[in-house]
């Protein structure tokens, strides 16, 4: 047992001893040279995976809280109240304009 260890011990050290990976600092220009497309189109499928990344998460974790045995209503309230909570404070940021 103490073979494995010791190999693992020295797999560990020379690792931590390796150079730190960096990207070049023109890296991100170079990957939108790259991609060739318009911000605005990139912005519409950062949206769809933001918006598919977070219905797959509530999925998820209401199946997780279930199984765990908690109740619909409960997590019901887990999941709905921090959005009613986000969707509230998005409105209050935004400006308001009264008709005159």
């Amino acid at each position: 047992m103490e073979t494995r260890e010791a190999k693992l011990d020295n797999l560990l050290r020379r690792s931590m001893a390796a150079p730190v990976p960096s990207l070049p600092p023109d890296f991100d220009r170079r990957v939108m040279r790259e991609l060739g497309r318009s911000s605005e189109s990139l912005g519409r499928y950062r949206w769809i995976l933001i918006t598919g990344y977070g219905l797959l998460s509530i999925v998820v974790s209401a199946v997780v809280m279930h199984g765990q045995g908690l109740g619909w209503g409960a997590i019901a309230g887990t999941i709905l109240g921090p959005l009613v909570l986000v969707a509230t404070m998005l409105r209050a940021r935004r400006p308001i304009h009264h008709a005159r």
